[in-house]
């Protein structure tokens, strides 16, 4: 129910499933085909600027305390660092979501260039 008053009707128009944990949502979407990114800062995370984006592709975001869980993160098929400057290395996660979002389809060529 919490979906369907939060999506606004959205959600019957997007195919979506709920798992209860992350790591099961990951292994679906790569038994399917669908090439999995986590958006950490780690130490093999691919900057941002240099990763080519797949199509399609899932995306996994953390939470601004604590990010992906490193069993999470190990399942994934690629990590991708935002690039930040100064004491902290955190975007809330809309943020990120955002800027995220833009660079894949930009990527795609989404925008007619």
């Amino acid at each position: 129910r919490k979906i369907e008053k939060t999506s606004l009707g959205a959600f019957e128009y997007v195919p979506w499933t709920y798992c209860e944990r992350t790591k099961d949502a990951v292994e679906g979407l790569r038994r399917q085909g669908i090439p999995v990114a986590a958006v950490e800062v780690t130490e093999q995370a691919i900057p941002l600027q240099q990763f080519q984006w797949p199509k399609p592709v899932a995306v996994v975001f953390g939470n601004e305390v604590s990010g992906i869980n490193p069993r999470v993160i190990r399942r994934c098929d690629a990590v991708v660092a935002i690039p930040m400057h100064g004491y902290k290395n955190s975007i809330n996660v809309a943020t990120a979501l955002g800027i995220i979002l833009y660079d894949v389809l930009r990527a795609w060529k989404a925008f007619g260039d």
